[in-house]
């Protein structure tokens, strides 16, 4: 028996729905002064080489070298005079390795401002004073790049500059270069110093250095600037041992280990985003009706000239609406999609017909061709926002939920629904194929999990006791349990045979909005509204083997984790390795 709602609360839930799926949050949340910030290492790489580099009154964060080419040139020119005039030849040497990588960088920064003739007339004019071999090979890739698209191309030169420059230094000479910057250092040189490069302070390590030294110099090792690092400097093999306690630490921690992508300069407009399983592309949807595309690693996204033929779809556009371009390669190298009129809230990649599938506010849904970049079809169905989706195995099938309250089956090749799921007495906020393809799950803000025959539509379970708005759902491998992530800040499972919740997961102080369970059935994973992460080792709460006792156990507790993101767009379990991987917002500075 179900109770009837008031419409005023039917109206409340219907907002809330809404703004939880646009991520916004409470305005008391960033008024807590209890609040731990968490900083990723590339945070703290530019706090700790700020603090020891230079002098904490002149570090930047912002590029000057657009407004002034000339006074960048300068600077670098008085540094180099500066370097050239020491007498003590230890410190001369340590501060000229600063020369190469702040040259280097000073191009890129040049070409990136738009100032080409003069990043050219700069590289001719002082390319010459490296000799070294490694230096020469890679300034001359280096001559070949002429602006930020480019650099994409360019494996080499995108590591160097992506990448942090290791430079070896005594205290004699570090107290020097702090001298020099804080009297007459320009801001470009500590921009470069503060963003690019690392600074790494001599230690009486001169035992363990030799016995490093002895390994590797029997072969060349390619540091991560894009060239070779030379035998006689110490970062290699301090990065080599570091490395190797990181590695011996995470082989004896029961700590899992998370992959962050995080999109900047979106908190605000940021709304789903999506890896392929191979993770060399990365899709997001955002609330202006964009979605942008990037390629991960190795992979560049390059438009073609001319456009493959069409997949084969029987629900393809007409010809004359598929030649109409609407999208473009931007700056940042991300390709962008535009068809939609609304909010793009969930996305996923079908890798056998090479097609993105986005659903939105404008109650459509597209397929979109990853060959050219186009938009194959429209599916059309909804009567309102369409707020989530999944595809089965082997992506034969797609479901969605949405504000109309019914959840509908799509294939590729039909512009209509296959299947409508008719039942909840509010929007679907979440939905999720069964692992064995032959039912669909479905979470809504009316406090219930349905789970329906997928082929015949028809209601098999309704799984109850969930106290608030259902957000998120995940079927364990094996297919008896299902994970909901709510409202309430909690985690229902319930076990589906017995049509029971088995236990309840607390331990987030905010709404749960994503939530997946690994492969090997060993951990739930779960993602809050405030960017918290939460492992929860299954075993510490109930039983996931074959055996017919599923009580729950003494509870271990469970990890936490702070990825630093503003809000959290995906979160889940990738087969490749079994590992999770987060996509975030990176908050604002």
């Amino acid at each position: 028996m179900t109770m009837k709602r008031s419409k005023s609360d039917l109206i409340h839930a219907t907002v809330e729905a809404y703004l939880r799926r646009r991520h916004y949050q409470d305005s008391d949340f960033y008024q807590k002064t209890d609040r731990v910030p968490c900083w990723t290492s590339e945070e703290m790489i530019l706090s700790l080489t700020a603090e020891c580099a230079t002098a904490r009154e002149n570090s930047i964060v912002f590029s000057a070298i657009g407004s002034d080419v000339v006074a960048a040139d300068q600077a670098y020119q008085r540094f180099k005079l500066w370097v050239n005039c020491i007498r003590n030849d230890k410190l001369k040497t340590e501060l000229k390795g600063l020369l190469y990588p702040i040259f280097c960088h000073l191009y890129l920064e040049m070409l990136h401002a738009g100032n080409r003739q003069a990043a050219i007339q700069f590289l001719k004019t002082h390319q010459s004073e490296f000799v070294m071999e490694t230096e020469r090979e890679f300034i001359e890739e280096l001559s070949s790049v002429f602006s930020m698209q480019d650099i994409e191309l360019r494996p080499m030169i995108n590591a160097f500059k992506n990448k942090k420059y290791k430079v070896d230094m005594s205290d004699d000479a570090h107290s020097c270069l702090r001298q020099f910057l804080a009297k007459s250092g320009h801001i470009s040189l500590m921009q470069i110093i503060n963003t690019y490069i690392t600074i790494l302070k001599n230690v009486n390590t001169h035992q363990m250095d030799q016995e490093v030294d002895e390994i590797f110099s029997q072969k060349q090792e390619t540091g991560i600037n894009g060239h070779v690092e030379q035998a006689s400097a110490t970062g290699l093999d301090r990065e080599a041992r570091e490395l190797q306690e990181a590695s011996r630490i995470l082989q004896n921690s029961a700590q899992q280990s998370i992959r962050i992508f995080k999109i900047n300069n979106a908190v605000e407009s940021a709304s789903c985003g999506i890896i392929t399983e191979d993770m060399n592309k990365l899709a997001v949807g955002f609330g202006s009706a964009e979605i942008r595309l990037w390629g991960i690693n190795e992979t560049v996204l390059l438009k073609p000239k001319c456009r493959p033929q069409p997949i084969p779809l029987a629900c393809d556009l007409p010809e004359e609406t598929n030649c109409i371009d609407n999208n473009e390669i931007n700056e940042a190298g991300a390709v962008v999609l535009r068809g939609h009129t609304d909010v793009v809230h969930d996305l996923r990649f079908i890798p056998e017909a090479e097609v993105l599938v986005s659903v939105s506010s404008d109650k459509e849904m597209r397929a979109w061709r990853l060959s050219d970049y186009t938009c194959a079809a429209i599916y059309d169905g909804h009567s309102y926002p369409i707020w989530c989706m999944d595809t089965s195995a082997f992506n034969l099938y797609i479901a969605t939920g949405s504000h109309d309250r019914t959840a509908k089956l799509w294939s590729l090749d039909r512009t209509f629904p296959l299947r409508i799921f008719a039942g909840h007495f509010l929007d679907v906020n979440s939905i999720k194929f069964h692992p064995n393809a032959r039912y669909l799950a479905t979470g809504s803000a009316d406090k219930t999990v349905r789970l329906w025959d997928k082929d015949s539509s028809n209601l098999i379970r309704v799984l109850v006791g969930a106290r608030s708005t259902v957000y998120s759902l995940a079927f364990s491998p094996n297919g008896k349990y299902i994970a909901a992530g709510c409202d309430d800040k909690l985690i229902y499972v319930w076990d589906i045979a017995a049509n029971s919740v088995l236990t309840e997961l607390k331990g987030h102080q905010d709404t749960v909005m994503n939530v997946d369970w690994s492969s090997d059935s060993s951990y739930i994973a779960s993602a809050s509204l405030d960017g918290v992460v939460c492992l929860w080792k299954t075993q510490s709460y109930f039983n996931t083997s074959n055996s017919s006792t599923n009580l729950p156990t003494k509870l271990d507790g469970h990890q936490t984790y702070s990825p630093g993101c503003a809000s959290i767009l995906n979160f889940r379990y990738y087969d490749k390795n079994n590992s999770l991987v987060c996509i975030g917002t990176g908050k604002n500075s």
